[in-house]
């Protein structure tokens, strides 16, 4: 019975509640409160039991920098364009009000710990989200010299420093996991739960003296790889008990866009650079993630103990949520970027005393776009309005009965050469594969049924064409996605030139804006291991060409008005640029020995940036007209 009464006590018996949002890095529903018996994460699982938990959540983009986008700013990653690792937020949407600004324009002072915004693939973060400096932490982190070649800087240590950016493919891989002899306080995560912890001290003595609510954010990179925790975690389980893939290969009739080989993975040693991982390594990953799990649940443990501690339970609304999933050898995929829902489906816990019973579940669909709206009510604060678009849904009519629907499906998206935006009922999903602007006669659709298994089999959409109309119906519902940089700066060509293993000449008629300095892409094609770019920098033109993961440059100056012709030109003996008559040239890298990913952006690029710069990049000029070997 005191329980129970504690539970009703209204978090309106402050004037406001405090918020606590707990992110972690790559977290499935690998966990004890989701069903999974092997997970060891009584932390979490002890939050569930607080509050309510949401068994139909999805993220609505499958990539870290996106995923933490659509959660700051309750708007898809469709309504603003920010789609990359290296989207840069406040080039997109210089006014866009975050959910801790909003809440600091109530009264909060809001703060944040660990990975919240991605800081690496040359994004810093928003500073301008928090009312005090970013306590800022590593992700990728080694304790064990052997991990790192004896302590050299690896590939995925510098993207995530943001250092030799154009340069990463010349640096050795870091390894995937390690288990050495160590404090928590060791790595990343036990020193935010300590500085978390010393915050909410601080944020208590504050609130005691002059009344002020916190809204404190910290993030935890476990079980992001590398599968880096204390050897006592990994000791807590029997490898050979841990569940293995069963299903190892690709939906049926599944079009060749949506699908995914190496990526992330390889990045790692010693998964082969194909990222096709054997049996043996399997189980040693696998139990990697679940160790890295428990490690994080147990740092988890020790903050919420502190709230406890600190008499703050009773008026702070907790929130744990994963920014996505991760696949783990199913369908033969590793790590996220797919549309896949061993990718899309996360945890979110959320704890409001007063207000969602403990213990209670819910099968709403959900979507990470929908916190930010929900803690607005849960404050009692106005319903945000932007300026970008709120997309999410107010759930706090299912905290209160977890039966009540605000919303039959989630939304995501992917994007690839194509984009794929996603409709996940309770029961299916359909994946609709179509760059904003082509015709929907040349959209691919994907229809999975997931009434007797998580894990895809085979693509229904030929055998069930009225459930694909009835569901592209709710898609079509939702506005023609932004493009990838914010805007509609220029289009992406699909499908692209051929250009594996071919001599390159390109051609390209621009107009320069007066009066502005030029800069920006005019054409790429390809990404972080191959491709091409030509664009400007400091005021010259570049040709950029990559090869595993290598940028070659050709630079020139060039007439900064009026309009320009430019010819690139690629072949085994010389890279060279012509602009105006006047032509600069060097030994040849080669030609690109594969079709890239990335299909050819015409005016921008926004993707893994094909040339060494940042991305987005976007032309501030027009291209008037182009050719890629052009006959």
């Amino acid at each position: 019975m005191a329980a129970l009464l504690l539970w009703l006590m209204p978090l309106a018996r402050a004037e406001k509640p405090n918020v606590l949002l707990l992110l972690v890095d790559d977290l499935k529903p690998a966990m004890g409160c989701y069903g999974d018996r092997h997970a060891i994460t009584p932390a979490m699982d002890a939050l569930a039991a607080r509050g309510i938990r949401f068994d139909l959540a999805y993220c609505n983009q499958a990539v870290c920098a996106p995923s933490r986008f659509t959660l700051m700013l309750g708007a898809h990653s469709t309504s603003t364009g920010l789609y990359g690792l290296g989207s840069q937020l406040r080039q997109v949407l210089p006014n866009a009000v975050t959910m801790p600004q909003y809440f600091a324009r109530h009264g909060y002072r809001t703060e944040s710990l660990g990975k919240v915004f991605h800081i690496g693939h040359g994004n810093l973060g928003d500073p301008k989200s928090f009312s005090i400096p970013h306590f800022h932490d590593k992700v990728i982190e080694y304790l064990d010299p052997k991990s790192t070649e004896g302590g050299k800087l690896t590939r995925e240590e510098a993207l995530f420093t943001n250092q030799k950016l154009g340069a990463i493919r010349s640096l050795p891989r870091g390894a995937a996991f390690e288990a050495p002899e160590a404090k928590d306080d060791d790595y990343a995560d036990g020193r935010v739960a300590a500085e978390t912890i010393r915050r909410l001290e601080a944020a208590k003595a504050r609130r005691v003296k002059d009344g002020t609510p916190f809204f404190i954010t910290a993030g935890f990179v476990r079980p992001h790889l590398p599968f880096s925790a204390p050897k006592k975690y990994w000791d807590l389980f029997d490898p050979a008990k841990l569940p293995m893939p069963t299903i190892k290969t690709f939906p049926k009739d599944a079009p060749a866009v949506a699908l995914k080989r190496a990526g992330e993975i390889s990045a790692y040693t010693p998964v082969p650079v194909d990222g096709q991982v054997g049996e043996a390594l399997t189980r040693e990953l696998i139990h990697g993630y679940y160790a890295s799990t428990a490690y994080v649940d147990a740092q988890i443990g020790r903050v919420t103990a502190a709230l406890k501690r600190l008499g703050l339970e009773q008026n702070t609304i907790v929130v744990l949520w994963g920014d996505h999933g991760w696949h783990l050898g199913d369908l033969s995929i590793w790590t996220k970027h797919t549309n896949y829902e061993q990718a899309n489906r996360i945890p979110i816990l959320v704890v409001a005393p007063g207000v969602a019973r403990p213990g209670s579940v819910t099968r709403q669909p959900t979507e990470t776009v929908d916190l930010y709206p929900t803690l607005a009510a849960l404050a009692g604060l106005p319903a945000p309005v932007g300026p970008q678009s709120i997309d999410g849904q107010n759930l706090v009519p299912v905290l209160k009965n977890p039966k009540a629907r605000v919303r039959d499906h989630a939304f995501h998206c992917y994007p690839r050469r194509r984009l794929g935006r996603a409709i996940r009922t309770e029961r299916y999903r359909l994946v609709e594969w179509r760059n904003a602007g082509e015709p929907l006669a040349t959209a691919e659709y994907e229809l999975y049924d997931y009434s007797k298994g998580a894990v895809e089999t085979q693509n229904l959409a030929q055998q069930q064409p009225q459930l694909v109309k009835e569901l592209a119906a709710k898609l079509a519902t939702y506005p023609e996605p932004v493009s990838r940089s914010g805007r509609r700066p220029g289009k992406v060509i699909s499908p692209s030139p051929k250009i594996a293993g071919k001599s390159l000449r390109i051609e390209a008629e621009i107009q320069l804006k007066a009066q502005a300095t030029p800069q920006g892409v005019l054409l790429a094609q390809g990404g972080k291991e191959h491709g091409y770019a030509i664009h400007w920098l400091k005021g010259k033109l570049a040709f950029d060409v990559r090869v595993d993961g290598k940028v070659t440059r050709v630079q020139i100056n060039a007439p900064t008005k009026g309009k320009l012709k430019v010819i690139a030109v690629l072949d085994q003996q010389v890279i060279s640029l012509e602009v105006e008559g006047a032509r600069a040239k060097m030994n040849s890298p080669g030609l690109i020995p594969v079709q890239p990913k990335d299909d050819l952006s015409i005016g921008f690029d926004d993707q893994t940036a094909a040339g060494n710069y940042n991305v987005p990049n976007s032309f501030n000029g027009k291209v008037l007209s182009y050719s890629v070997n052009k006959r």
